[in-house]
């Protein structure tokens, strides 16, 4: 009889609009609380943050074991975001890919590439000479 009374008690304060306010209201109050202690670099958390990054970069480039744990979750929740939301990401990267002007387009390729790039666009030029060359020779003699 008392658990049945304790359980309509709980039902009743859960169903409380007052307290789902106050309880989203805490919830809000501490979540930006938590965000800013983890923004800031300088606060308790954020050292502990980067502390805790830290360590696990170093355990990472030490530790074979974890290095193939780590690997094959990732890849197993690559295979369940592609499998999930694959025909989304595709639309999202499309949609992007389509805004960008001609200079978007060179300065992201160039940022990904990098030097190289400039290696590239030399070696195109050369082989694209020497095949026009080949072929304005080719059609000269026959």
């Amino acid at each position: 009889d008392m658990r049945a009374r304790v359980e309509n008690m709980k039902h009743e304060v859960l169903a409380n609009p007052a307290f789902a306010r106050w309880l989203d209201a805490l919830w809000e109050r501490g979540r930006v609380k938590l965000l800013h202690m983890v923004r800031n670099p300088q606060g308790a958390l954020g050292g502990q943050l980067g502390a805790s990054l830290s360590e696990l970069g170093r355990a990472l480039q030490q530790d074979v074991r974890l290095q193939r744990v780590v690997n094959r979750f990732a890849r197993r929740t690559m295979v369940g975001v592609a499998t999930r939301y694959g025909a989304q990401i595709v639309r999202l990267v499309s949609e992007t890919v389509k805004r960008w002007d001609a200079r978007t387009v060179t300065d992201r390729i160039e940022g990904a590439v990098g030097r190289d790039l400039q290696f590239i666009r030399i070696n195109g030029t050369l082989v694209g000479g020497l095949v026009g060359l080949l072929l304005h020779t080719l059609d000269v003699a026959l």
